[in-house]
């Protein structure tokens, strides 16, 4: 048998379209079983037969008739299946990674308008204070003024400062909840 692919083999390299079929019509059912037991797909299977022997009738020149044809076309088809695999495995990596950053982006989106309602809320609230609170709260919050810095711009003791600002967040606490007040303390830390 291996004489006589030896014989197909220098006919192909001999550019004979014939003795192509010839292996082809040999090869191509078992190759395709091959393929097909690795990648579980008949479709992925038939193109890798077909690619294979494609290689082969474009590398004819190039193929060692001294070498065992059956385990040459074998190796091929089996290279061909594995980098078939890799790449099939990248493409799961590349979808599994966007639908991640999509849900990332997604989440940040439902984030930020859950923040933007909770301090539009928290704004609410607070131009509810009595005058003297509110500005003492901004000025604490949003303007980054220590508790002694506030009571000589306003001509008041520290301990009043203090109180208010106390106050403030003890009443935006229990409107906004444990979380919310954290995220909004967050927000004037992070961005003020």
């Amino acid at each position: 048998m291996a004489n006589e692919d030896r014989e197909y083999v220098e006919n192909l390299k001999k550019d004979s379209f014939s003795a192509f079929e010839i292996l082809f019509k040999k090869y191509a059912e078992n190759l395709y079983a091959f393929a097909l037991s690795i990648t579980k797909e008949p479709y992925i299977a038939e193109e890798i037969t077909q690619l294979v022997f494609m290689k082969i009738w474009e590398k004819r020149a190039q193929i060692d008739e001294h070498l065992p044809f059956k385990s040459f076309i074998f190796s091929i088809t089996y290279s061909e299946t594995i980098s078939w695999l890799r790449k099939e495995k990248s493409e799961k990596r590349k979808v599994e990674g966007y639908k991640a950053e999509t849900d990332t982006i997604s989440n940040e989106t439902d984030y930020s308008i859950e923040f933007e309602n909770m301090k539009s809320l928290a704004s609410q609230i607070i131009d509810n204070f009595p005058e003297k609170r509110k500005e003492i709260f901004k000025l604490s919050r949003e303007q980054g003024y220590s508790a002694r810095e506030i009571a000589a711009r306003l001509n008041i003791s520290v301990r009043t400062v203090e109180c208010q600002i106390s106050s403030a967040l003890k009443v935006l606490k229990e409107k906004l909840g444990k979380d919310g007040i954290i995220g909004l303390l967050f927000y004037f830390i992070t961005f003020h």
